[in-house]
């Protein structure tokens, strides 16, 4: 029989004997396809944009093409310069500068020092004449006295750089013992004193000079003393002030940091053709890489590594939390497709030599692409990879980065709940003065007050990724049939060709669908399922029937049932095989894969049981397969197909009641339930028991309220209402 040739297929279709795939046909294949694909763009636009070409010219010849700077840099020569001459003038002032001159404890010390050997000479003297324990008498004394004098003044000022006059070695070599040990210890007190605690220059020499005179008579010595003492003080007073290195260095330091870099920006010319080449020129091409006498291969392996990263960070991501992504090329290759576009667009913007370029890069497109077609949560993520690409390309920008960041953030936001396509010009407001205000708050912050100024640029970003979103979004829904919840917004408006022609021709079938929608919805709410997609499912689920009509009860209005005619097996066929007429039809009418596997799905590999039950009241049940009564499936593989299939069913059964009370319509609610599941229709889904509980309650709490009990009017006829009036 023919429902017997369709079982085979239905088979293969849910989970039968496959042929495995050819290595071209693998998907492990395709995923590292386009893996790569992406990885080598990437690695080609960062390495055009980070790899700058490089000219042939040395110092003294012409140029021969205009060379502009590939990015802003400092001019090193020009900025050396100034820096020089800043560190120049610095020192010059602060040598100048008594603030940066200390007291030398070296010249206290030797101070001291010397006066011990003065000390030391007249000891030595006084122990060689020894004119106290010999009684030479006065005249050889004195003598002997003189000869001494003399040498010690010769090397006192030989030796010690000190002049004394014979007096003061006189006087000093008559005291006793005591009296010359008193007189060395106050000389070197006073004279180290006066050299540690006194800033002696040459203009205040005089004034230490005189100090230290009045700190010797202040001793109370007598006066040839004193006068001695003051003389051997005084001569070892001298300027003790030391310029300070390390100050010297500081002012330099400051000098040279509070000159500014002298600036090349991106685009500004270097050197012109036909110009001759200095010095200069050849180090700003150096610092710009474009005299590098060979190729790198450290910039490229590094652009790499980048590349590799920013790629597997999203990889780890999907691994984690979005598996159903990973392992499908398609979507993937929509994900590469987005992040190449925008690294690409990056790459021209960034080009643009003008400083605000930059901040037109649309980052918050790529957002809002990924969050409307793919999860809002990637989308988050990719956001900050768009923001390091775009910094790296913007030449190292951290505002640029920060910027870019943020305003994807900005768009995956104001998409994550969007229910028509207007809502996407409203988002665009909302970016585009989000945008407005990171640029203003990004400039300050990062150092860069002029960025400032440049505030507009957010609001013209953002309305221009809005605009372009719009315009890319049906092109992406349709060459990778994503099913996005504008598309089933739209599918869902009664104007669209199935639903109108469901109405005209099943109207039934279409009042039948309504509510089941309501019910689907419901309960996908309760469960946390795509209510949205669950709702424009049902609307679709039953569209098949519309080749047949009149075959299915609820259309069957003030008609003879054409079943009552044919055989069970045959009017099983028929009753079955609205669902390969409406995946048809679907296909045809280009609806979202999502809605079509809602169609094929939603009655699974369940029996027929009016027509099965009528089969076997025949009498011959040893013929009868329960196979042949059976939908060709496959059954349902997403919470979303098995709700709808469950509000199929339940709405059916719930509008045969004779008395739909709240009671009898949970029990036959939870019935069909349980009978679904004992018949395995949700065993390759992830409907769980306890959303199986939420789906009945949800079923129930609608149900009621769609079959509520109501007034019994009283039967008042046209003649009494007259009758009334009159």
């Amino acid at each position: 029989m023919p429902a017997l040739v369709t079982r085979p297929v239905a088979k293969a279709m849910s989970g039968g004997t496959e042929r495995r795939p050819g290595l071209l046909g693998d998907p492990a294949l395709h995923r590292a396809l386009v893996t790569t694909c992406v990885v080598i763009i990437l690695v080609s636009i960062l390495v055009t944009v980070l790899v700058p070409r490089r000219v042939d010219l040395q110092e003294g010849q012409p140029a021969k093409i205009d060379i502009q700077a590939s990015r802003d840099i400092i001019n090193r020569p020009a900025t050396d310069r100034l820096r020089e001459e800043a560190a120049r003038e610095a020192i010059k002032e602060a040598n100048a500068s008594p603030a940066n001159y200390d007291i030398s404890l070296a010249a206290s010390i030797n101070a001291e020092d010397t006066i011990d050997l003065i000390f030391d000479a007249l000891a030595e003297e006084r122990r060689k004449i020894g004119i106290w324990q010999q009684g030479d008498g006065q005249g050889a004394a004195e003598r002997i006295l003189a000869a001494a004098s003399s040498g010690l003044k010769e090397r006192a000022q030989r030796d010690f750089g000190t002049k004394l006059s014979a007096e003061t070695i006189t006087t000093l070599m008559g005291l006793s013992h005591e009296d010359f040990s008193r007189a060395r210890t106050s000389a070197k007190a006073i004279a180290g004193r006066i050299m540690r605690e006194l800033r002696v220059s040459r203009e205040t020499l005089d004034t230490a000079t005189k100090q230290a005179s009045d700190n010797v008579a202040a001793l109370g010595l007598p006066g040839a003393v004193t006068k001695a003492l003051t003389q051997i003080v005084t001569s070892q007073i001298s300027p003790n002030l030391v310029l300070n290195p390390g100050k010297v260095e500081r002012a330099r330091e400051a000098a040279v940091r509070e000159v500014k870099p002298v600036m090349i920006l991106k685009g500004q010319a270097i050197i012109r053709r036909g110009e001759i080449a200095t010095g200069d020129h050849i180090a700003i091409l150096q610092d710009l890489g474009l005299l590098a006498p060979r190729f790198e291969p450290l910039i490229v392996t590094a652009i790499v590594m980048l590349v590799v990263i920013l790629v597997s960070v999203i990889g780890v991501y999907l691994y984690l939390h979005r598996r159903d992504i990973l392992l499908d090329a398609k979507l993937l290759l929509l994900l590469g497709t987005v992040v190449v576009m925008i690294a690409f667009a990056a790459a021209v913007i960034c080009a643009i030599p003008w400083p605000g370029a930059g901040f037109l890069v649309p980052v918050s497109l790529g957002t809002m692409l990924i969050a409307i077609l793919l999860d809002p949560k990637l989308s988050a993520l990719t956001a900050a990879v768009f923001g390091v690409l775009t910094g790296i390309v913007g030449g190292g920008s951290l505002a640029l980065a920060i910027t870019a960041t943020l305003s994807g953030l900005a768009g995956t936001f104001c998409v994550t709940r969007i229910s028509e396509r207007s809502d996407l010009m409203r988002a665009g407001a909302v970016v585009g003065a989000a945008n407005a205000i990171i640029i203003a708050a990004v400039g300050p912050t990062t150092g860069d007050p002029a960025v400032l100024r440049l505030w507009y640029l957010g609001i013209v970003n953002g309305v221009l990724s809005t605009v372009v979103t719009i315009g890319f979004l049906p092109f992406f829904e349709n060459l990778f049939r994503i099913t996005t919840p504008v598309k089933l917004l739209e599918l869902s408006n009664p104007t669209q060709t199935l639903l109108r022609k469901l109405l005209v021709e099943a109207p039934g079938t279409y009042h039948h669908s309504i509510i089941v929608g309501n019910l689907a919805e419901a309960a996908a709410e309760a469960v946390g399922a795509d209510s949205l997609l669950v709702r424009v499912g049902a609307y679709y689920h039953d569209v098949g029937k519309m080749k047949r009509p009149y075959f299915f009860v609820e259309n069957q209005l003030m008609q003879d049932n054409p079943h009552d005619k044919l055989a069970p097996t045959l009017s099983t066929l028929v009753i079955t095989s609205h669902v390969k007429d409406g995946v048809e039809m679907a296909l045809r009418h280009n609806l979202p894969q999502a809605i079509v596997d809602i169609i094929k799905e939603h009655h699974g590999t369940s029996l027929v049981p009016y027509f099965y039950h009528k089969a076997t009241e025949g009498g011959k049940e040893e013929t009868i397969d329960e196979e042949d009564f059976r939908y060709p499936g496959p059954k349902p593989q997403t919470k979303e197909a098995a709700i709808v299939m469950l509000a199929d069913s339940v709405e059916a059964a719930v509008r045969s009641l004779a008395r739909p009370t709240p009671g009898r319509i949970e029990g036959l609610v939870r019935k069909i339930i349980k009978e679904r599941l004992a018949d395995g229709q949700f065993d390759e889904c992830n409907l769980t028991l306890k959303d199986l509980d939420g789906v009945a309650r949800a079923f129930v709490r609608v149900l009621t309220g769609v079959f509520h009990s109501r007034i019994e009017y009283p039967d008042v006829t046209l003649k009494d209402l007259e009758a009334k009036r009159a």
